[in-house]
């Protein structure tokens, strides 16, 4: 490996056709010889944030419809929340990615977001920017790379404003901005070659 791809961004190419990863945009926290870690950054699940607290024992909450998002494929019983906040520390089951971005499992990071919303129920503060997500994107030593060789992905380097000043539905067609290309839409494997 010659050089680590996080923090980045994982684009999937418009041919990719695996339906965990079309048209997604994946925030790659962690890349190295022992493999890569990454979460779905536009793509969200069935539930609201509200509900999945419930759902984890948290009571007294205000309802919170706020998306859940579906950060890949692995272990989709995990959950782990994303903040833009660069006061939180790396370390302790905190992953740094960038200079504002954080990633974390821990059970801690969950009741602090309980409790942001049972003061928002008394009427106090909005909570800091995160999103809470479900499962993660994984790779095996070397794995990425392939896929990347083969074009299944376009690395591009981080650009964490559009993780969340940029709406999920645009968020794939911005990251390709960034390397000056317009993805092609509808293009397929299935259609290439075909009259």
């Amino acid at each position: 490996m010659s050089q680590s791809l996080a923090p980045g961004l994982l684009i999937a190419s418009p041919p990719l056709g695996d339906p965990n990863f079309d048209r997604t945009v994946v925030l790659l926290a962690l890349h190295s010889e022992e493999g890569a870690l990454g979460f779905v950054v536009n793509r969200t699940a069935r539930l609201t944030l509200g509900e999945l607290l419930e759902h984890a024992g948290y009571e007294g909450l205000s309802p919170d419809p706020s998306p859940v998002w579906i950060g890949g494929p692995v272990q989709p019983q995990s959950a782990w929340v994303l903040l833009d906040d660069s006061t939180v520390e790396a370390g302790d089951g905190v992953i740094e990615i960038g200079s504002r971005l954080r990633v974390s499992s821990s059970r801690a990071h969950f009741d602090q977001i309980a409790e942001q919303l049972r003061k928002r129920r008394r009427g106090r503060s909005a909570p800091a920017r995160r999103m809470v997500m479900l499962g993660y994107s994984g790779w095996a030593p070397e794995q990425l790379e392939g896929e990347i060789a083969r074009g299944a992905w376009l690395p591009v380097p981080l650009d964490e404003s559009i993780v969340f000043d940029v709406d999920a539905e645009q968020r794939w067609e911005k990251a390709y901005a960034l390397l000056g290309l317009r993805p092609f839409d509808g293009m397929t494997m299935r259609g290439i070659g075909q009259a």
